[in-house]
């Protein structure tokens, strides 16, 4: 019994041994390749946010200069027609993005929506529908009140879509 166990001990420490030299994932963290953010570029994944060549308009710092950007935001035109494909892509994303505030309906009970102390308006509204196409993607972009922007979630081409669906499907009360 003695030599068995004797041997057992032999056989496991030389068994570490041989681990030790020959497997790549029994290492310390010291001697761990590491890359710190100073050292190099880590490339962008598939599906991240760009940094650059996004839009870098100032955003407005005080409440006048927020109406006065919406305001000017009324000559902006909508590049995208409202064709089939644009609706079904721009309620995709709408459910992707704006349902858990605006609710299914677009009356601003989503779940989220009704947690907030200022309520997501409802699309279904005049103050919504009456608003210029640019109006809309200018708060799309750039939030309002409780609502967080979208520019960096969202391509201009994807808020052009989402106008396109709000349109379609709440405009027509």
């Amino acid at each position: 019994m003695r030599r068995t166990t004797q041997a057992v001990l032999v056989v496991t420490l030389l068994c570490q041994a041989v681990a030790g030299w020959g497997f790549p994932w029994d290492k310390d963290m010291v001697d761990q390749p590491s890359a710190k953010p100073q050292e190099s570029q880590a490339p962008a994944g598939p599906h991240s946010i760009p940094v650059v060549g996004g839009e870098t308009l100032p955003n407005p710092t005080t409440e006048a200069g927020l109406f006065a950007a919406k305001d000017e935001a009324v000559t902006l035109q909508n590049p995208v027609a409202a064709t089939a494909e644009s609706v079904a892509l721009g309620e995709y994303l709408f459910q992707l993005n704006c349902l858990v505030c605006h609710g299914v309906e677009g009356r601003g009970d989503g779940p989220v929506g009704v947690l907030l102390e200022t309520s997501p308006v409802d699309m279904h509204d005049a103050y919504t529908q009456d608003q210029a196409d640019g109006q809309l993607f200018f708060t799309i972009t750039r939030g309002r009140v409780t609502m967080p922007y979208y520019r960096d979630a969202l391509s201009q081409e994807e808020r052009w879509h989402v106008i396109n669906y709000i349109r379609e499907e709440f405009g027509s009360e």
